[in-house]
């Protein structure tokens, strides 16, 4: 059904609902510890991919080469994309950390050109630089003083950033092998899940006493829209152009800087600085998909 849509209006709808989940998630993390976001939204995010896949069956046979693809994204983005995600939205902030993610259309745009032999344009040259120059400008100021940010942690959206750019790599090479977006997205959620499982309970307080009502309610509801998100995006990958889908999905980060502003004005500054590092990384997007 989704697969009659058009793949970039599906990747716009992903970028409303992905801004909505991750604002949810960063209420819920002024109560709870980054590993407990991680873990509950996994496991939520989980069982709906795989009831999804069972819903749609688009697949019947399951090649071994497009399941490692597709488990090494979840191998990566369970820690990566996940968990450092949550970590770095409680150290640096939502806004802040959505904009300089948006810096793995630069590590894929590297990537391509290392693995595929692409060459690089005008356009994408310069919206490099834009993108680049929107992240520099919230850590070039000394506004983090204010805030009592550490350097070191912008250097985790940057990582974070880093692994979605290969996972955008990989996803690729697994529909090549297996040319289904749901069960991609179960098998990569399932690795996800196992590596959440293997590490967060030694990095943090898992237990029961944690889990405040309140902001397990606000995870819950953020892990349906991210799951819905998910799905949508994946959809759009699939079907669609990946330099045009990728940004149009990127345009959530607007959205974020706006909910921010909103609801979390007290704990994060949302100066004009960052609405202006915001407008340059979707610009530079944008430029991206021209050169493509």
């Amino acid at each position: 059904m989704l697969e009659s849509i058009d793949p970039n209006l599906l990747a716009f709808l992903g970028a409303i609902i992905i801004a909505v989940a991750r604002t949810l998630y960063r209420g819920a993390l002024s109560r709870l510890g980054p590993g407990v976001v991680a873990l509950f939204s996994s496991a939520i995010t989980l069982v709906i991919s795989w009831l999804y896949f069972w819903a749609v069956g688009d697949v019947d046979v399951w090649h071994p080469q497009g399941l490692f693809w597709f488990a090494l994204i979840g191998f990566m983005g369970g820690l990566g994309n996940r968990y450092l995600s949550f970590f770095s939205m409680s150290k640096v902030g939502l806004a802040r950390t959505s904009i300089l993610m948006q810096t793995s259309l630069l590590w894929s745009s590297l990537l391509a050109i290392a693995f595929l032999g692409e060459r690089p344009t005008h356009w994408v040259i310069l919206g490099s630089i834009t993108i680049m120059l929107g992240s520099i400008l919230l850590v070039y100021r000394r506004e983090n003083e204010k805030l009592n940010i550490r350097f070191v942690y912008y250097l985790i959206p940057l990582a974070i950033a880093l692994i979605q750019g290969f996972s955008q790599l990989f996803r690729k090479y697994g529909y090549y092998w297996l040319p289904s977006a749901s069960l991609g997205m179960s098998v990569a959620n399932s690795m996800a899940m196992i590596c959440l499982l293997v590490v967060v309970p030694f990095a943090e307080d898992v237990s029961l006493k944690r889990w405040e009502q309140r902001p397990a309610y606000l995870v819950i509801l953020g892990a349906l829209f991210n799951a819905f998100a998910m799905i949508l995006f994946w959809t759009a990958v699939k079907m669609g152009n990946i330099v045009e889908v990728i940004p149009i999905n990127r345009l959530s980060v607007l959205l974020i800087i706006l909910f921010s502003w909103l609801f979390f004005r007290k704990q994060e500054a949302i100066t004009a600085q960052v609405v202006l590092g915001g407008f340059l990384s979707v610009a530079g997007a944008w430029a991206i998909v021209l050169g493509k």
